[in-house]
């Protein structure tokens, strides 16, 4: 058996199309994450805009400026010093009542280059986030906090996400009661009190890790000929009429292409994390997952919540490697097989779906949406049955398992069974 499957890993490689796509989507994985690092921008303390690695050790050491445990007097003291620095020339009412355009030409106009700078840090941003409404500017917010506002930091934080599930996704979806609750619950299990510091690799792997759709698609064309290439070239009769051609053969294909399609996930995913870690650090991945945002419901570690999303892209990778193997079985034309697997990965990532709840829940199950910094963890993405709710997190993780656990007995089948031409 084992024979059998180094046999079918050779065939897999040694195709032509095979090897140019592998390479060339490995090659440009290590371009994009090249350019991830070179692009990389921020202002310095003197005002001038710096990039590449200077602007990462600029990020990193404005984190670790405000790095430790927030704790509410921490809090209760950083706000009260940002309102000693914002407000040390202007007084907090003539902000109070201003839209945020007033409000900013006038602290413009008010503080120096680098004072205004300073109060447009975004540590504090991300301080005050869990006031800010309605499109005020963090100074605004600042201006209208008591001392027993600030007092209650934690209570804003929850309140902030009770804010989100009233919102609705931006009015598209009406949250169930079993939803609200299964939100409020996980919100209330993430510990307290938090801390804040740089995380930025981490960060970046997870910015990053909706390029894996561009391995998922080369597991896809390698994976594509397993099957309907027998049928192109006339051999699928030797085949199964061999001894084990409808037996050990098939099992063979199947495990060589899972071990493919894990191989080289593993080489797409070490490309990403080892650039990002590389260049922009692998401490804080012990920080919560809230240093990426405050309203995030998720008790993880920062290192926790990538590597879940990691998991989930393998997940992914497996289940689009079996839907694979199962059209390779049942279609003769490759490049119709091609065709349906980027369609999913890819095209589903451009159907717009402004307005519509219902068809956004759809199209974050596929891998160029559901991949997204934004989506996983921050969007508040629910699925309720009754009473049972699965986020999809944990939805994405059955779906694709699922996948995979049906698609490639089913390509198994369909090849034995297949009616020689």
């Amino acid at each position: 058996m084992l024979d059998l499957v180094r046999f079918e890993l050779k065939k897999l490689l040694a195709r032509r199309t095979s090897q140019v796509v592998a390479v060339g989507v490995l090659a440009l994985l290590c371009v994009i994450m090249a350019l991830n690092v070179v692009q990389t921008k921020t202002r310095s303390d003197a005002g001038e805009i710096v990039g590449g690695t200077a602007a990462i050790a600029q990020q990193k050491a404005r984190a670790e400026a405000h790095e430790g445990v927030l704790t509410v007097e921490r809090v209760q003291e950083e706000v009260a010093a940002y309102k000693a620095l914002a407000f040390s020339k202007v007084d907090p009412a003539q902000v109070e009542g201003l839209n945020a355009e007033a409000a900013y030409t006038l602290m413009n106009e008010a503080y120096s280059e680098d004072e205004f700078r300073a109060i447009y840090d975004t540590y504090f941003s991300y301080l005050l986030s869990p006031w800010i409404t309605g499109g005020l500017e963090q100074y605004q917010v600042a201006a209208q906090l008591g001392d027993e506002d600030v007092a209650g930091f934690y209570g804003a934080v929850a309140a902030m996400l009770q804010r989100a599930l009233d919102d609705g996704m931006g009015g598209t979806w009406t949250f169930s009661d079993a939803e609200r609750a299964y939100w409020t619950d996980k919100q209330a299990g993430v510990g307290e009190p938090l801390a804040y510091g740089y995380a930025g690799g981490w960060a970046d792997v997870m910015a990053c890790i909706g390029f894996l759709a561009f391995a998922m698609v080369a597991v896809c064309v390698v994976l594509t000929p397993v099957f309907a290439g027998e049928y192109q070239d006339r051999t699928d009769a030797v085949l199964l009429a061999a001894r084990y051609g409808r037996s050990k053969l098939v099992a063979a294909k199947i495990v060589a292409s899972l071990l493919f399609a894990t191989a080289y996930f593993a080489l797409a995913t070490a490309v990403i994390m080892g650039v990002a870690l590389a260049f922009f650090g692998a401490e804080g991945g012990d920080l919560p997952v809230q240093v990426l945002g405050l309203g995030i419901p998720y008790n993880l570690t920062m290192a926790e919540a990538t590597w879940t999303a990691v998991g989930l892209g393998y997940l992914m990778t497996l289940g689009l490697a079996g839907l694979t193997l199962l059209l390779s079985s049942k279609l003769r034309s490759q490049l119709a097989i091609f065709a349906a697997c980027a369609a999913l990965i890819f095209l589903t990532g451009m159907i717009p779906s402004g307005g519509s709840g219902a068809l956004q829940h759809v199209l974050y199950l596929f891998p160029i949406n559901a991949l997204n910094d934004q989506v996983l963890y921050n969007a508040l993405v629910s699925y309720p049955v009754g009473p049972l709710v699965i986020d999809l997190v944990g939805l994405l993780a059955v779906a694709y398992a699922l996948v995979l656990v049906v698609c490639a007995p089913l390509a198994a089948r369909a090849f034995r069974r297949h009616q020689v031409m």
